[in-house]
């Protein structure tokens, strides 16, 4: 970044275009799998595949790539606000995904758990209404927090000019 100083770039832009490019990247990556595994499944299996099953896998792989940039956007955010703090991010993460593996083995719990929440909204975890709902609300909520941690950057940023 220390860099991109001699270029005048708003670092508030310069972020929500890498968050973007983190979305394409994460549903591509999604689609990549969902590919991989559905040659797979051809190669070994080609009798058992049926249209809906495919679009139906299609379907969920997708809303993973789109879930999984919600429920570590917060992480994005945070780390671009505090500036540069890497040590951070690798400790929020760590404790992330350790947190998410107690929090999919409680059915009540494993809604409002953000990664846990993608699954049940990719249709990965049978889920109630109600769940599936909270779980949309969850990582909706994720996506907004970013927002604001990133408007507060927003403002701190005018503040040093």
């Amino acid at each position: 970044m220390k860099t991109l100083r001699l270029i005048p770039v708003n670092e508030v832009k310069l972020t929500i275009v890498k968050l973007m490019i983190t979305l394409a990247f994460s549903i591509f990556v999604y689609v990549l799998l969902f590919i991989l595994t559905f040659l797979t499944k051809a190669y070994l299996h080609f009798s058992e595949l049926s249209a809906g099953m495919v679009f139906d896998f299609l379907k969920t792989y997708f809303l993973e790539g789109i879930g999984v940039f919600l429920a570590v956007s917060l992480i994005i955010a945070l780390v671009t606000y505090t500036k540069k703090s890497y040590w951070l991010a690798l400790i929020l993460t760590e404790m992330y995904s350790f947190a998410g593996m107690f929090m999919s083995m409680s059915g009540t719990l494993r809604a409002f758990y953000p990664i846990t929440a993608v699954l049940g909204v990719a249709g990965y975890y049978e889920t109630t209404t109600e769940k599936l709902i909270a779980s949309i609300i969850i990582l909706l909520l994720c996506g907004c927090l970013s927002i604001l941690i990133l408007a507060g950057l927003n403002h701190k940023e005018r503040e040093k000019i």
